[in-house]
C-alpha cells in the first residue's frame, strides 16, 4: 500500500502497475499478488484507511457539539479542512480520480459517506427533535457528498469561481441547517 501511495503522490493513477508497485515494494509480482489480486484490491486498502481519516476528521470537529449553531460552525471547519486536502493532497486527489473511475470504488465511498451522514444526523438529532431521521440523514449526505464535488470541481474551474466554492458551499450549509430548525419546530 505505501508502494501505491508513494506512485500516485509521484505521478498520479494513471499508468500505475502491477509491476511498478511491486518493484517500489521491493517485492516479486507473484508476492505481490499473495496480498491484492488487482490494482483495485490495493486501491480499496488505500480508499478504506483514508476513510477512515476522513471519519476521525469529522468526528474531531463534529462531537461535542451542544447547539445547531456549533454544529453548523464545526462542519464548516470540517469542509474547509477536506476542501483544502482536495486541492492540495495529491494523494487525495488521485483516490477522487480512482474512485470516480471504478463502480465498486464508488459504491465504497457511497457507503462511507452514509455512516457520516448517519454520525452527524445523530449528533444533529437532539438539536431538531421533529425532524425525521430520514431527512436528517438525506441532508447530511447530500451536504457531505456536495462537499467532495465542491472541492474536486474548484480545481478544474477558473481560479474566480473555485475559490467562491467555500462561501458557496457554506451558504448552502447553512441554508440547509435553518431549513431543517424551521421545520423542526412545526
Amino acid at each position: 500500500m505505501d508502494a501505491t501511495t508513494a506512485l500516485i503522490v509521484e505521478r498520479g493513477p494513471q499508468g500505475v502497475t502491477m509491476s511498478e508497485i511491486a518493484k517500489r515494494a521491493d517485492l516479486v509480482i507473484g508476492s505481490l499478488y499473495q496480498y491484492f489480486t488487482d490494482k483495485t484490491a490495493i486501491y480499496r486498502a488505500i480508499l478504506i484507511a483514508h476513510s477512515s481519516d476522513a471519519r476521525s476528521l469529522l468526528h474531531h470537529y463534529v462531537s461535542g457539539v451542544t447547539s445547531l449553531e456549533e454544529l453548523t460552525e464545526a462542519l464548516n471547519l470540517a469542509f474547509d479542512a477536506y476542501f483544502e486536502l482536495l486541492q492540495k493532497d495529491r494523494l487525495v486527489i488521485g483516490l477522487w480520480s480512482i474512485v470516480q473511475t471504478d463502480a465498486e470504488l464508488q459504491a465504497l465511498d457511497l457507503e462511507d459517506t452514509l455512516v457520516n451522514a448517519r454520525y452527524v444526523a445523530k449528533v444533529a438529532a437532539p438539536m431538531l427533535p421533529g425532524v425525521e431521521m430520514s431527512r436528517l440523514v438525506s441532508t447530511c449526505f447530500v451536504l457531505i457528498q456536495f462537499s467532495l464535488y465542491a472541492g474536486n470541481l474548484a480545481r478544474h474551474l477558473p481560479a474566480e469561481i473555485g475559490q467562491e466554492f467555500p462561501a458557496t458551499y457554506k451558504f448552502m450549509l447553512h441554508d440547509s441547517m435553518a431549513s431543517l430548525q424551521r421545520s423542526s419546530s412545526l
